[in-house]
């Protein structure tokens, strides 16, 4: 069974620039100096049954 979630997005504070909005000297090309950038998931889970698997003993 496949199934697919998607989380809204939201907004978050930038990675690269830890939320400053600059990257060393320059404007951070990441959020473009806002310091903030929207993100959002998507995850897919493939769920499969569980078969143990049979072990055949053999009798001498």
């Amino acid at each position: 069974m496949k199934t697919t979630t998607t989380k809204a997005p939201k907004v978050a504070l930038c990675r690269m620039c830890h939320g400053t909005g600059r990257k060393g000297e320059d404007i951070c090309p990441q959020c473009e100096g806002s310091g903030r950038v929207t993100v959002s998931c998507e995850m897919t889970l493939d769920i499969r049954p569980y078969h143990p698997k049979v072990k055949h003993s053999t009798n001498i």
